[in-house]
């Protein structure tokens, strides 16, 4: 190549642009700064503060919280939303170090789920084997529910390395974050294909939201110090959307692989006053609340918290009865309550109806037996809590028998704690 045609050649060089406005951490770092604001992308990613929210003072500390988990946050490497997605994925101007070491946490989060955290989603072997082996396989298929499996490791992981508590449950809220919004794409269009997956999802975002809050989430009631969040969705309707979807596909369900979660349990009466006639007696004369009073309750109410407190009873029974019938999962039955009961008794609790509440109350007695479950712990006390606030005092003696098996429960277990 002569002289003059180089000169030519350079002289149609793409001039190389570069920029002296990237944040302070990302020129620490050597490396390319996206300069999206108030975070840049590489900062949002790591969790890492970033010296573009100095120049932002009217972004407020929980705005700069919520801006690092949010929807719009980069999905994690190595689970794009779509497989035909042109849209450029930011972390490929990331260091090759960096992707692997994102892949790698993905790797570690799948691997602790099959060995671990898949086997604390049932009581029953046969059931721990579907969350283990079948879940997994539905989920390469639903990117959404891989999402919704590697989110919920996180915080399995955080409750037990608590020292690494801040990275994971920031990893967890980016993999939650789009797989809900994946999730609410694959809802808007339920197929036979997709179902199972749907149902999944469902179930363990339940779990995922009561153990992201750190025991203070909301149970079945929002939080008006919150309730302008997104994040003050109550439990409840989580479990209620369950509800939603099996109405929708249930038939698809029962002939798939998630059929045993959904096969319905029939108590044995005389079984369950055997192992607990207490609380059968117990729940029995709560109803004395609306039957004793005529013309408080129109028959609609009343037929209201009568199904309400019948499920509650056989409920009550089937847990009693798991001590003896091997069949029985606690966890499912505990879920299955809200699920079932009627929408217009959960409408009676909303409006603070003192019946409606005392019976609630004794559903805590429920979550009380799941409480040694990482995802359950301190649900019964926070609904407990709650609900004494939110009755007067001639109500106190109806959820005596709940406040005080609450207490001797926990006695029991910080003794066994000691010990241990």
């Amino acid at each position: 190549m002569t002289l003059a045609t180089k000169s030519a050649a350079f002289s149609h060089k793409r001039p190389h642009r570069k920029s002296r406005n990237g944040c302070q951490q990302c020129k620490q770092a050597k490396i390319k700064c996206d300069e999206c604001k108030p975070f840049c992308g590489r900062c949002s990613r790591f969790q890492n503060r970033c010296s573009f929210v100095e120049l932002q003072p009217n972004i407020s500390p929980a705005s700069r919280t919520s801006a690092l988990s949010s929807p719009t946050s980069p999905p994690p490497v190595g689970l794009s939303d779509s497989a035909d997605d042109d849209t450029p994925n930011p972390s490929e101007a990331l260091p090759t170090v960096t992707r692997i070491d994102s892949e790698v946490n993905n790797l570690e989060l799948l691997h602790f789920y099959t060995t671990s955290t898949s086997l604390t989603l049932s009581s029953r072997p046969e059931l721990q084997q579907i969350w283990q082996q079948a879940v997994p396989q539905i989920a390469f298929k639903n990117l959404f529910l891989l999402h919704a499996i590697l989110a919920f490791t996180a915080l399995h992981i955080a409750h037990l390395q608590p020292e690494r508590k801040g990275l994971l449950h920031a990893e967890a809220a980016a993999h939650h974050n789009t797989g809900l919004r994946l999730f609410r794409d694959a809802m808007a269009n339920i197929t036979p294909e997709n179902c199972d997956a749907c149902f999944t999802f469902s179930s363990l975002v339940a779990a995922y939201a009561w153990a992201s809050s750190d025991q203070h989430g909301n149970l079945f009631f929002s939080d008006a110090a919150t309730s302008e969040t997104d994040s003050s969705v109550e439990w409840i309707s989580l479990l209620r959307g369950v509800h939603t979807l099996l109405r929708a596909a249930g038939e698809w369900m029962t002939s798939g692989p998630m059929q045993s979660l959904l096969r319905p349990r029939q108590m044995d009466p005389e079984l369950a006053r055997v192992l607990d006639a207490e609380a059968i007696a117990k729940l029995t004369a709560l109803s004395k609340l609306w039957n004793s009073t005529p013309g408080k309750f129109d028959s609609e109410d009343m037929a209201t918290l009568n199904e309400a407190l019948s499920l509650l009873r056989e409920a009550h029974g089937l847990v009693a009865s798991a001590a003896v019938d091997r069949d029985i999962d606690v966890i499912l039955v505990v879920y299955g309550w809200p699920i079932q009961a009627p929408e217009s008794f959960f409408t009676m609790v909303k409006e603070e109806r003192p019946e409606a509440l005392v019976v609630l109350a004794h559903y805590s007695l429920l979550l009380n037996k799941v409480d040694h479950f990482w995802y359950m712990q301190g649900m019964s006390r926070r609904l407990l809590q709650t609900i004494n606030s939110k009755l007067s005092k001639e109500w106190e003696c109806w959820i005596a028998w709940p406040l005080q098996n609450l207490i001797l429960t926990e006695f029991r277990n910080h003794g066994e704690r000691i010990n241990s």
